[in-house]
């Protein structure tokens, strides 16, 4: 599905984070960053028949955005980016030493029951971005969404204080608990334009320095 990394000199949380990644998108892979460069990572990720590279980006110590892009040797570039309020890891939700999920299964997007506009077009945006397929929720359960399209792990858009989130199920572990990680997302940004951020959503003006 996608080669997952890291910028430069990562800390080890933003390991922790690469790798529960790894665990929630199927047949994905993280790698240590070392010396790559950009143009190598996408050299390794289409060795290995991926369609997208992830790198994570940190920032005092913390994940700080997530950035998407596509591989490809006629048609590859970056896709967009996602700006994070904060992330909790799968070992802060209980769960540990998950494995990989080395098969191909469809990784599905869908939202929480009873969300906004803006949830659902994230929704469809991460999709896109992780060459995944949206879902509209309805009143279906999560279960019978997995069941229908056969697989065992669910991205769920919800609502989060600061803007919005992103929660990871995977019901080959629970079938009543999210795995994580839970990621809080504040700002979400398309090479095409498009974007979202819960500042002006609501209001808020940023400060000016």
């Amino acid at each position: 599905m996608m080669l997952i990394t890291t910028s430069h000199r990562p800390t080890r949380r933003t390991r922790s984070f690469g790798h529960d990644l790894e665990r929630v998108f199927p047949n994905s892979t993280y790698l240590t960053r070392g010396k790559k460069t950009i143009q190598d990572l996408l050299m390794e990720a289409y060795d290995r028949g991926y369609e997208r590279l992830l790198i994570i980006n940190v920032w005092k110590g913390n994940p700080l955005k997530m950035t998407f892009i596509k591989v490809s040797p006629e048609d590859w570039g970056y896709m967009g980016y996602l700006y994070l309020h904060g992330i909790k890891l799968q070992r802060e939700m209980g769960f540990r030493n998950l494995r990989p999920i080395r098969e191909e299964m469809p990784f599905i997007v869908t939202t929480a029951k009873r969300v906004g506009l803006d949830h659902i077009v994230f929704g469809q945006v991460f999709a896109e971005l992780t060459n995944g397929k949206f879902v509209p929720r309805g009143e279906k359960s999560l279960q019978y969404i997995a069941d229908k399209y056969n697989t065992d792990v669910l991205g769920v858009i919800e609502r989060h204080p600061r803007g919005m989130a992103v929660n990871f199920y995977r019901f080959d572990v629970s079938r009543e608990k999210p795995v994580g990680p839970l990621i809080s997302v504040k700002i979400w940004i398309m090479e095409d334009g498009r974007r979202w951020d819960y500042k002006e959503k609501l209001g808020i003006k940023r400060d000016e320095k």
